[in-house]
């Protein structure tokens, strides 16, 4: 694999969503997105397995979205791995590393215009999990409601992961 090498790919279908305040599956204008309230910290969980080919490199994870209503304000996330390598992590417990903060972004002036923003995780336990090659790996995605100012849902329409 070489810089910039997709991993993985994820859209609304692929969510595995935890048993409460999960992102809402809904559709606009055809297209299956996932819901982020704008008040509560809801998540998504996409499960995945990294290629065999995969270097060790830092990884990136982009996040493409929209506003459900909003024409001002920022939308910003945050997202962590949990390495799932085989005879190592117990799966009846969560066991993600420290989530990575994607800056939050001024929404478009227009609602419905894509926004992709993305984070750089370290390789190694803090920002990737140390995820190797051919684990399997979850991938927690969250509104950081703490952080941006766009009134409305936040949409994520796709997360791309990929070497940095």
């Amino acid at each position: 694999m070489a810089s910039g090498d997709t991993l993985a790919v994820f859209g609304p279908a692929d969510n595995q969503p935890p048993a409460s305040n999960y992102a809402a599956f809904t559709v606009r204008n055809g297209h299956l997105v996932l819901g982020f309230d704008t008040t509560t910290q809801q998540t998504a969980i996409f499960t995945g397995v990294i290629p065999r080919n995969y270097t060790g490199r830092n990884i990136t994870v982009s996040v493409h979205w929209i506003a459900a209503s909003a024409t001002s304000g920022t939308i910003g996330w945050d997202v962590t791995f949990e390495r799932d390598n085989a005879a190592n992590h117990d799966l009846d417990a969560d066991a993600f590393a420290t989530a990575q903060t994607i800056t939050a972004a001024t929404v478009d002036a227009a609602s419905g215009k894509v926004t992709v923003t993305s984070v750089t995780a370290t390789a190694g336990s803090t920002g990737t999990d140390s995820v190797a090659a051919g684990d399997a790996f979850r991938l927690r995605v969250r509104r950081d409601v703490a952080n941006d100012t766009a009134a409305g849902d936040a949409q994520l329409i796709a997360v791309e992961v990929s070497e940095a």
